[in-house]
């Protein structure tokens, strides 16, 4: 289960990403993240894989708040994600 409760990321500079993003996917349920170049998709799954931090709300993986997951945590939540990066470095 992923949930996002009122998320927004901004980058350096002011550039924000996501501004107030709520959505909720339940066990079982499959989505598409569709969009324009810039429009915060790569954002988005970074925040579910903690690679980022939102600057507000809360991010839910498995009832876990990913947003406050201490760094030593965060291996036993990725070991339950598979992630493809676009880039081919292994």
């Amino acid at each position: 289960m992923i949930t996002f409760n009122q998320v927004s990321k901004r980058y350096p500079g002011g550039f924000d990403v996501l501004k107030n993003v709520s959505f909720e996917l339940n066990k079982g349920e499959m989505a598409f993240l569709t969009g324009h170049s810039g429009a915060g998709k790569s954002t988005l799954l970074k925040l579910i894989a903690a690679i980022e931090r939102p600057n507000s709300g809360s991010v839910l993986v498995n009832n876990q708040n990913v947003s406050a997951l201490k760094s030593a945590a965060l291996p036993y939540l990725r070991r339950n994600l598979g992630i493809n990066f676009q880039d081919h470095k292994l």
